[in-house]
């Protein structure tokens, strides 16, 4: 049978012609099989004025050339998407930072004066326990005592907000993979 003499004849050739461009093993087996594939489904309206390699030759160098452009145009929508929801992100997380930031400062406003005093000595101006125990004329168990119920303080006040962002990230991750 003739279609079959001609693919004996020239799979192994224009599948190392696919091969040789796109370096990529299955896309090129797939787009040989393929084209043979519809070379036998338009056998009855395909008219080869030249020869049948010539005609094959152009046939795979237009497959392969909308392969490559496929490629393109998909790796261009992806890098596209990709840059505008790292843009999204960075900005939400600059958005989460900015919020954080404030509750943060809103709880230690609301510290008793002298809790907010040890905290602020030790937290923000890089005090150490002892440090902050001789500057204030306390023992170092006080201020280990208010340093905790600081932070037991801030953190509660804080939960909030942390339960928030985590049921937003879980929305926005599974939002992400559903869409």
């Amino acid at each position: 049978m003739a279609f079959e003499a001609l693919y004996n004849r020239y799979w192994e050739k224009f599948y190392t012609l696919c091969y040789w461009h796109l370096l990529e093993q299955e896309t090129a087996k797939d787009i040989v099989q393929e084209l043979f594939i519809d070379l036998w489904d338009k056998r009855d309206k395909i008219d080869i004025r030249e020869t049948a390699e010539g005609y094959l030759k152009v046939a795979v160098r237009n497959r392969v050339l909308n392969h490559i452009r496929s490629v393109n145009t998909k790796r261009k929508h992806y890098d596209a998407a990709r840059s505008a929801i790292e843009k999204e992100t960075h900005s939400e997380d600059l958005n989460n930072e900015r919020e954080l930031r404030r509750l943060y400062q809103e709880e230690i406003g609301k510290l008793p004066p002298r809790m907010k005093e040890i905290y602020l000595l030790n937290k923000e101006q890089g005090m150490s326990i002892a440090q902050v125990a001789d500057q204030l004329s306390l023992s170092e168990q006080t201020v280990k005592n208010q340093l905790g119920n600081a932070l037991k303080k801030i953190r509660g006040g804080l939960e909030h907000y942390r339960l928030l962002s985590l049921f937003f990230a879980v929305v926005s991750f599974f939002g992400k993979i559903l869409i």
